[in-house]
């Protein structure tokens, strides 16, 4: 074991490893959420564990329930490794669903064949920006904005755009929401591009707002393909993709305090959010009354979406899709219409290799007269005088 792991630390040392037998009722007490087959009979945790597998969200508390159900059955499985300098200790790397692992589960064993829980542990080295996206963890970042950090308010210069990237600062891991705004970002973005670029959308959001700070559930990217992939897997009927199971546990989480969220999301993230809506309806079931949502170049149905939250008491607000834009409309089905495909087509060069500023995906939309002053603004005179001839043609 590495000094990269991390627990809770909320407990005494006087306390921290007196034992506990679970049953139904202390399991609800703890607020744990105990699989069918879990072991009463055969499991036990000590004060330190039960406090980190008490702070987690639902959706990662469960899996590691599910690990220590297996580690219950298995108790000598070859995944596990005994502890250095404690040859009575075993300490287990969580299998399931990452590939980089996520939490280590510190157990031995009695002479009667019970297993006893000692400690759970976070790997820190799984938090912040990877110089592979791929290794980047999906979980929570509080991102405070840079002093007098420049809004995408308007169309600007492209000095004044490269601002941007500046006007937030290093997203810091934490475990739950503890600001009034949230966010999940798209595709192809890493840590770092999804930090900045979610704060700009959250402001465009939600412009009276003033925003310092926000919570990004971040949807990490492995690669183009990948991120397709999990879009159709998250459109489909049925299960859902870790990324939306994990975010409905979130707002699961924020049902639960009571708390109210203004959250935006972009291109996939409304897929994703999407999507754990209906995973939250399955499995929670609870009205989420408190949270909003703005949608902006959804990848996701708006017909669905605005289904689905309007069951759950989840308010969306206008969505800001350009009709330039080909993920909104063609990807997302939002406008299917022969002219809408030329139209998005013609600009679909910019939504995979055009500047942040000349694309029309990647800011948030402002509306026509914006994006066509946007265009000019950066020089291309060519598309700025297709978005004005549509502007022309729908009066």
């Amino acid at each position: 074991m590495t000094m990269t792991w991390l627990n809770t630390g909320s407990i005494s040392e006087k306390d921290a490893f007196d034992t506990l037998a679970l049953d139904r009722q202390s399991a609800i007490d703890y607020g744990l959420r105990l699989p069918n087959d879990y072991a009463y009979h055969k499991t036990q945790f000590a004060q330190q564990a039960l406090a980190m597998l008490s702070s987690l969200n639902d959706y990662d508390q469960y899996q590691v329930l599910r690990e220590i159900v297996f580690i219950s059955s298995n108790p000598g499985t070859p995944s596990s490794v005994r502890h250095s300098l404690n040859p009575f200790n075993r300490i287990y790397r969580t299998r399931y669903p990452f590939q980089s692992y996520h939490y280590l589960i510190e157990y031995k064993l009695t002479t009667d064949d019970k297993v006893i829980i000692s400690d759970i542990l976070f790997d820190k080295q799984l938090r912040g920006s990877k110089s592979n996206s791929a290794a980047e963890r999906t979980m929570l970042y509080h991102v405070d904005r840079v002093p007098n950090g420049p809004s995408y308010d308007e169309a600007k210069p492209q000095k004044e755009i490269d601002k941007l990237t500046g006007a937030w600062q290093t997203p810091i891991a934490t475990t739950q929401i503890r600001t009034e705004h949230a966010a999940v970002n798209g595709m192809k973005n890493d840590l770092d591009k999804a930090a900045w670029l979610m704060g700009t959308h959250a402001d465009a959001a939600y412009q009276t707002d003033t925003i310092k700070a926000y919570t990004l559930f971040h949807n990490p990217s492995d690669n183009t393909g990948l991120d397709v992939i999990e879009c159709a897997f998250d459109k489909r009927q049925g299960s859902k993709s870790h990324n939306a199971q994990h975010l409905a546990a979130v707002l699961a989480q924020r049902h639960q305090q009571g708390k109210a969220t203004k959250w935006v999301a972009h291109s996939q993230g409304v897929i994703v959010f999407c999507a754990a809506l209906e995973h939250y309806r399955l499995h929670y079931g609870d009205e989420l009354k408190e949270q909003q949502l703005a949608v902006h170049g959804s990848g996701a149905n708006i017909e669905r979406l605005t289904r689905i939250a309007s069951n759950l008491g989840v308010k969306i607000h206008q969505p800001r899709n350009n009709p330039f834009d080909i993920v909104p409309n063609i990807a997302g089905g939002n406008d299917l219409s022969p002219s809408s495909l030329v139209r998005c087509l013609k600009f679909s060069g910019l939504v995979i290799s055009g500047s942040i500023g000349g694309s029309p995906h990647t800011l948030p939309f402002l509306g026509l007269k914006t994006y066509h002053k946007q265009l000019t603004m950066l020089g291309d005179y060519k598309n700025a005088a297709r978005v004005q001839k549509y502007i022309d043609k729908i009066g």
